[in-house]
């Protein structure tokens, strides 16, 4: 008995036209009793807009199946292993999904015009739409101590009234979330960071890995550093990199004034 050899591929909804020349040239390549089944699979659904290309193969030729994972990998379709088509088909009585059979280079136009009922990205972006999520713009990264986390907070109010995007931990991070990753995600998206350095600050090991973290971005990117120093921490302390950066002192000067010192240095240097 002569087993299917089934592939499904995810492909991203809002960006779909770069794939129809990459079906016409399978299609073309492939004969139909190798490749016996190429199907798109769209759920139109509003609330979860899904796209996947499902290929089955019967009698492949000696390269057929490389040249598809080759053209699709290119295309940047993702190899879903974890779904097969016979998933896919039982989800198409509870309506989640529409399925498109491909049989020949002239239907691709065809299907590819009308199994989507939503615009690409593209087409929005050309017509002024903002497709990029809300809240993602480059924010302050406040790196501290959780210990000093009380007195942190009360910098965020003054910074957000001055326009400025905070990312703390504490309202960045939910229940359930990878802390790590997390972590990682604010460090990538921070334009400058701001250091709050204490005694609890420079015995942290999650400190150290967050400053770490940020050299590559000051190297690379000319990263904004914003040291906070607390009055009984000398510049010596300081790791080697910090040390050449103007700091601010934390002499008990108050919150409100503290922010306007934070607020000024990031809208010089940035575009926050």
């Amino acid at each position: 008995m002569r087993l299917d050899k089934d592939f499904v591929w995810e492909g991203e909804y809002g960006r779909r036209e770069h794939l129809a020349p990459v079906f016409r040239e399978l299609l073309k390549m492939q004969k139909a009793h190798s490749l016996q089944m190429l199907s798109l699979f769209v759920n139109n659904v509003p609330y979860n807009l899904e796209f996947f290309v499902g290929a089955s193969y019967d009698r492949p030729g000696k390269d057929d199946m490389d040249e598809m994972k080759r053209l699709f990998e290119d295309a940047g379709l993702r190899y879903r292993q974890d779904l097969t088509l016979q998933k896919l088909f039982q989800k198409m009585g509870s309506r989640r999904f529409d399925s498109y059979a491909i049989s020949e280079e002239a239907d691709v136009d065809i299907v590819m015009k009308n199994a989507f009922v939503f615009a690409e990205i593209s087409d929005l972006e050309k017509k002024g739409y903002g497709m990029s999520p809300f809240g993602k713009e480059k924010q302050v990264f406040i790196s501290h101590s959780s210990k000093d986390k009380e007195e942190v907070e009360k910098l965020i109010p003054y910074l957000n009234g001055a326009g400025l995007p905070v990312w703390f931990d504490k309202y960045s991070i939910h229940v359930g979330d990878s802390i790590v990753d997390k972590v990682q995600e604010g460090l990538d998206e921070a334009e400058s960071v701001i250091f709050w350095i204490t005694e609890h600050f420079l015995d942290s090991s999650w400190c150290r890995y967050e400053m770490s973290a940020f050299i590559k971005k000051l190297i690379e990117e000319n990263a904004l550093i914003i040291s906070i120093l607390d009055k009984n921490i000398e510049i010596r302390q300081l790791p080697l990199f910090l040390r050449d950066i103007k700091a601010i002192y934390n002499n008990g000067q108050g919150y409100e004034s503290l922010s306007g010192e934070i607020i000024s240095a990031v809208k010089e240097r940035t575009n926050l």
